[in-house]
């Protein structure tokens, strides 16, 4: 994700332009996602997906892999607050904008039980805090107010 990020932003090129091209550059890692999985005819897929650009690379990804393998892929854009209902109600197939097991939990929680949950799709992803390099600040302690 970070890399189609990156370069997404360096040549201006959108997101899913940079996925497909991210895709043809990797055939062994495809392969291997892939591997036992059958070609199909125009199966149709529904991800539901945030608009934020770390969703969108992967979401776009996952697209270009499945239509290689025959499917006929529609990744709609919806508020993360929509992505659990989506999928629970069977309005969306899937998703890959699940930030587990703390962001969504809320959702998660709330609509366990309506889904499969096939487990991560992306391992070593943190969630972090940063601020500019003008603000002095090394940690998050550092942001406690002074008595």
């Amino acid at each position: 994700m970070e890399g189609i990020m990156y370069d997404s932003k360096e040549s201006g090129e959108k997101i899913d332009k940079v996925a497909k091209k991210w895709v043809a550059d990797n055939p062994d890692k495809v392969k291997e996602w892939t591997k036992g999985v059958p070609d199909v005819n125009g199966v149709k897929v529904e991800l539901v997906s945030t608009p934020w650009d770390s969703e969108r690379a992967s979401s776009s990804v996952v697209k270009e892999v499945m239509e290689k393998k025959g499917f006929d892929v529609t990744v709609t854009p919806v508020d993360v607050a929509v992505v659990f209902e989506s999928i629970a109600h069977g309005d969306g197939d899937a998703t890959l904008a699940a930030w587990l097991p703390i962001t969504h939990k809320d959702f998660y929680d709330k609509f366990k039980g309506k889904f499969n949950d096939l487990g991560e799709n992306l391992t070593g992803a943190k969630i972090g805090l940063v601020v500019p390099e003008y603000m002095d600040i090394d940690s998050i302690e550092d942001l406690k107010p002074k008595k």
